[in-house]
C-alpha cells in the first residue's frame, strides 16, 4: 500500500510538472526586403530542454496552426539531434513559434514530400525529389557498362506527389516520353549537367567519376538528406583527393544544397560549378560578380524549356565565370576542405515558370535566400504548455 501512495504521488508531481512548465518560443525573423515561401527552420534539439526525449511539434499562434516538421538524425547515432519545421514568411516578418509536446492532435501532414532513392535496377542511379522537381546522378554500373559522369541529370513533374519510382518501373521508354507523371528529356552526357562540379586547372575541366557509394541519413517529409562518396579524382598538379557530396533537398524548393567535401586541403584549387550547353542551344545569365549561372535552353518542341540554376554561397565566390566546348561555369574557392552551392531546375510548362524572367528571378531571389539566413532566437516564458 505505501508503495502504491508513493508511486501515485510521484506520477501526481509529474503531471503538475509538465502542466505548469515553461513554454518553449522559438522567434524567427525574415530579415530580407522580400518574401521567404516553404522556409526551413533549423534548431539543434539540444537547444530545446525538454524535448531531448520528448517528440515535439510545432504551433504559430498568428497563423492558427501546427506547422510541418521533421527530426533529423544528422550523425547517424540513432538518436535524433534537429528539428525542422516549415513556414512562409513575408518581407521583414518575425514568427513567433511554440514548441509543444507532439499528439495524434497536433500531427501535419505533408503532401508531395522530398524523398531520395537508390535504384540499383537502373545501374545504380541515385535519385531524388520533392513537389517541385527530380533530379538523379549515376553510379559505378553505368561507368562499368556505358558512361562516365559526375553531371547532375533533370527530370521534369507534371505532378506534385513522388513520381519516379513510379516511372522506373515502367521503364526508359516510359519516362522518356510524354507520360502523366513526369519525364526526362535533359541531356547530361559527359559534362557538368545541372550543377555537377570540377576543377579549373590552366583552362582545362577535370571531373570525377561515377558515384561509388551512396547514404541516405533522413528522407523527408520536408527535407532529404543523402551523401554520395566518390573515389579519388585528379584535381589538376599532380594532387588527387576523393569527394563526399552531401545534397539537401526541402520540400517547395526548386534548388538542392550540395556540399562537397574533399579529403585534402583544397585553398589552392579552382573549382567550376555548371550548367551543360543544350545541344539546342540556350542562354546563360550571369549573376553581377558571378556569384550565379542561370540557363535557360532552347524549346524541345514536344516538351517545351528546361531552366537551370547554380548558386555560390558567398564564402566561395571567385568571382569568374568560364566556359569550354560543353560547359557554362562559374569559379569557386574551397573553404575549410569544402565547396558549397546550390543547384536547381525548373520546367516551362509548370505554372510560373512560362518565361526565362521568372526563372532567373527566382534564382536571384534564392541566392539572396541562401546568403541571408534566417534570425532565430529561442525564448522560456512561465505559462502552460498548449
Amino acid at each position: 500500500m505505501n508503495k502504491l501512495k508513493i508511486f501515485f504521488c510521484v506520477g501526481i508531481l509529474s503531471l503538475t510538472q509538465i502542466a505548469s512548465a515553461d513554454k518553449l518560443l522559438v522567434n524567427v525573423t525574415n530579415l530580407l526586403h522580400d518574401g521567404r515561401n516553404s522556409e526551413v527552420v533549423s534548431i539543434p534539439l539540444k537547444s530545446l530542454e525538454g524535448f531531448e526525449r520528448v517528440k515535439p511539434a510545432v504551433y504559430c499562434e498568428k497563423l492558427n496552426r501546427f506547422m510541418p516538421m521533421q527530426l533529423v538524425d544528422n550523425d547517424c547515432d540513432g538518436k535524433n539531434d534537429e528539428l525542422l519545421f516549415q513556414s512562409d514568411f513575408k518581407a521583414k516578418e518575425t514568427l513567433v513559434f511554440e514548441i509543444v509536446e507532439a499528439n495524434a492532435a497536433n500531427y501535419v501532414e505533408v503532401y508531395g514530400p522530398a524523398q531520395a532513392y537508390y535504384i540499383p535496377q537502373r545501374k545504380d542511379d541515385f535519385a531524388w525529389e520533392n513537389d517541385k522537381i527530380a533530379f538523379r546522378v549515376y553510379g559505378q554500373e553505368l561507368q562499368r557498362t556505358e558512361l562516365t559522369t559526375s553531371g547532375i541529370d533533370v527530370w521534369v513533374k507534371k505532378v506534385q506527389r513522388p513520381v519516379m519510382l513510379a516511372l522506373y518501373a515502367k521503364g526508359h521508354d516510359y519516362y522518356h516520353s510524354d507520360n502523366p507523371l513526369g519525364i526526362d528529356f535533359f541531356t547530361v552526357g559527359e559534362t557538368l549537367g545541372c550543377g555537377g562540379i570540377g576543377v579549373w586547372d590552366d583552362g582545362k575541366l577535370l571531373r570525377s567519376e561515377n558515384y561509388s557509394v551512396w547514404k541516405i541519413i533522413a528522407n523527408g517529409p520536408i527535407r532529404t538528406i543523402f551523401a554520395l562518396k566518390y573515389e579519388p579524382w585528379d584535381m589538376g598538379k599532380g594532387k588527387k583527393m576523393g569527394e563526399v557530396k552531401k545534397i539537401t533537398l526541402d520540400k517547395g524548393w526548386n534548388f538542392c544544397k550540395i556540399e562537397s567535401m574533399f579529403d585534402g586541403d583544397v585553398n589552392d584549387i579552382k573549382f567550376a560549378v555548371g550548367i551543360v550547353k543544350c545541344e539546342r542551344g540556350g542562354k546563360p545569365t550571369f549573376g553581377t560578380v558571378n556569384e550565379y549561372l542561370g540557363y535557360w535552353q532552347k524549346p524541345d518542341k514536344t516538351f517545351g524549356t528546361i531552366g537551370c540554376g547554380v548558386i555560390l554561397n558567398k564564402p566561395s565566390v571567385i568571382y569568374e565565370q568560364a566556359e569550354d566546348q560543353e560547359n557554362y561555369m562559374i569559379l569557386a574557392m574551397g573553404r575549410y576542405s569544402k565547396v558549397v552551392y546550390y543547384a536547381g531546375a525548373c520546367w516551362s510548362r509548370t505554372k510560373g515558370f512560362e518565361k526565362e524572367e521568372t526563372w532567373n528571378r527566382l534564382i536571384r531571389k534564392t541566392s539572396e535566400r541562401v546568403n541571408g539566413p534566417l534570425s532565430i532566437e529561442i525564448k522560456k516564458k512561465i505559462g502552460k504548455r498548449r
